[in-house]
């Protein structure tokens, strides 16, 4: 006899609305519900009120997950252990292969699940479980066999991230379910039996040509898996993003291919200056059908000139977020010209504008070069989220401008000048002070990312900080959303305070996950030119290695601080 506390009562259908018994209408209010604080709990305490509630509630709670460790849980427990890693969190483990009846209970909640996300703040969240050993992956795949683990999956983000190639191609290649329409994939590199694997079940799994809307794929340079994603996106009717690290330039029929798709939203392309020209040539008599629906455009090519032409044949009106990527570094004047022009065309509607160079500028002739707040002056009218400028010199702002682009873009998510440039240039003094960067956490809240060479200098805050007060007064930025700083190339002299340094940025930055400095990115110098820099670069990656160590503990303990004072 089943249990009768789920059994619906006869009163029951008298003291319920009717409306309560619509599924659609189920489904509303439970998503409602799961979006307040303790949502969870009280929807998993409606699916114990009533059967009609049953189904609908488990779907809610299964529908978006940030890892398989819940469904792995549903195994009988003499099936898995848990043990701790580096930093305390849990890791579960399959200790052996499930058997065809252990995965009955597995199976019911794993139909429900319809999207995998990442979810960067997991060590912020109460309702973190932990992370699934690599073994568990292949462990998995291999007592599944051909059958789909996620038979119902729309959705899913993944990232390379383990220390074994096998367990990381196990743990990919159980996202590929038949369902899935959308993938965001970030890899690192592969050896050749691994990226031959990954391109082929790439390949079979986009045999479907109307399953696959979105395809985010960011990788280094591995051409099976180029080509794969290609034959994939040639072969989808209705897809409305393709956004990829492409290591080889386009083709001219791959372009024209994509630009008729309709539905398509995002694209990212690589273009050489003949293609480009051979394009632009061809687009002037397709008039709206050329990319007609696009709002997103990543565009790799050779100069700052080849961008603009591309602007003037791409005709979409919704078209908004930007990522250029040059070969050759563009001057000052161009850059800022470029600039103007570009919110010029938009109407001031513009939401991304990201510029990177991927070749430094001469050494000697950097003064041509550097970015200065004029150069950014045009942007300040525009509603911007992102902006990331990494021209291939240094960029040069000062607190000023700080404050300004602070109440410019209260929207902003990210700010990156310069952090990639790792010269030190000593003629360009860092204008931007530690106290400069406090109108940022003041105006911009959702601000995620910020990088940018600054003074570090934190001597203003010495007294309030032996104090035990807040350095900034109360001022930071969000506590429980991850944070990331990088500091470019901030350099720290040898009688800089790192303990105090690291205190003033916990407190600013109480989500910090990670300080990021262009030292440690260092390639090879030219001893002739720079013939001490091969040891500053040593000497000041230590020091913020240090820093990155001090602060983001540091910070961890400010959340758990200011959690008990809310």
């Amino acid at each position: 006899m089943g249990d009768s506390s789920l059994e619906p009562r006869n009163n029951e259908l008298c003291s319920t609305h009717r409306c309560l018994n619509v599924p659609e209408l189920q489904h509303i209010i439970f998503d409602i519900i799961l979006h307040q604080p303790g949502g969870h709990a009280t929807i998993a305490a409606l699916a114990r009120t009533s059967r009609r509630f049953l189904d609908v509630a488990l779907d809610t709670l299964w529908c978006t997950q940030s890892s398989l460790v819940p469904l792995v849980k549903c195994f009988p427990q003499e099936l898995w252990t848990v043990k701790r890693d580096i930093d305390g969190f849990r890791v579960f483990d399959l200790v052996s292969e499930p058997k065809p009846e252990d995965w009955a209970r597995v199976k019911l909640y794993a139909s429900r699940i319809r999207e995998l996300t990442f979810d960067e703040s997991v060590d912020m969240n109460d309702r973190y479980e932990g992370s699934l050993s690599g073994e568990s992956f292949i462990t998995l795949r291999k007592s599944l066999r051909s059958e789909p683990l996620l038979p119902n999956l729309h959705s899913f983000e993944w990232a390379q991230s383990l220390d074994d190639e096998a367990h990381d191609v196990a743990s990919f290649l159980l996202m590929l379910n038949p369902q899935v329409s959308s993938m965001n994939v970030t890899m690192s590199q592969w050896d050749d039996n691994s990226a031959q694997t990954i391109a082929s079940a790439i390949k079979e799994f986009g045999q479907n040509p109307t399953q696959l809307r979105s395809i985010h794929f960011a990788y280094p340079a591995c051409l099976p898996v180029e080509e794969a994603l290609l034959a994939v996106a040639f072969r989808q009717e209705n897809l409305q993003s393709l956004v990829c690290s492409w290591e080889n330039k386009m083709s001219f029929d791959t372009i024209l291919h994509l630009s008729g798709l309709h539905n398509l939203r995002e694209v990212s392309i690589k273009a050489d200056q003949e293609t480009t020209l051979q394009v632009v040539e061809k687009a002037q008599g397709l008039a709206g059908i050329f990319f007609p629906s696009l709002t997103l455009l990543s565009l790799y090519t050779d100069t700052t000139g080849l961008c603009d032409k591309w602007l003037g044949a791409i005709r979409s009106s919704a078209l908004e977020h930007f990522t250029f990527v040059v070969e050759q570094p563009p001057t000052e004047a161009v850059l800022h010209d470029f600039i103007a022009r570009l919110v010029q065309r938009q109407n001031r509607k513009l939401t991304k504008f990201a510029f990177y160079s991927n070749t430094p500028c001469a050494r000697g002739n950097t003064q041509q070069h550097v970015v200065k707040p004029s150069t950014l002056e045009p942007l300040l009218p525009v509603d911007l989220r992102v902006l990331q400028v990494e021209p291939g010199a240094p960029v040069d702002v000062d607190d000023t401008f700080i404050e300004r682009a602070a109440n410019a873009w209260p929207r902003l998510r990210t700010l990156e000048l310069g952090a990639e440039w790792r010269r030190h240039t000593p003629a360009l003094a860092m204008r931007v002070s530690l106290q400069g960067l406090a109108p940022l956490a003041r105006h911009c809240p959702n601000l995620r990312a910020l990088g940018l060479a600054f003074n570090p200098n934190a001597s203003a805050f010495e007294e309030r900080f032996q104090a035990g007060d807040r350095p900034f007064d109360g001022v930071s930025f969000g506590l429980f959303s991850p944070f990331t700083l990088g500091v470019g190339s901030t350099s720290i002299n040898p009688d800089d305070d790192i303990f105090l340094i690291s205190g003033v940025l916990s407190d600013l930055c109480p989500g910090l996950r990670a300080v990021e400095t262009a030292w440690q990115r260092a390639g090879d110098v030219d001893p002739v030119n720079d013939p001490a820099l091969d040891e500053e670069d040593r000497e000041v990656a230590n020091r913020w290695r240090e820093i990155d160590r001090f602060a983001v503990e540091m910070a961890r303990v400010r959340r758990q601080e200011r959690m008990w004072i809310m």
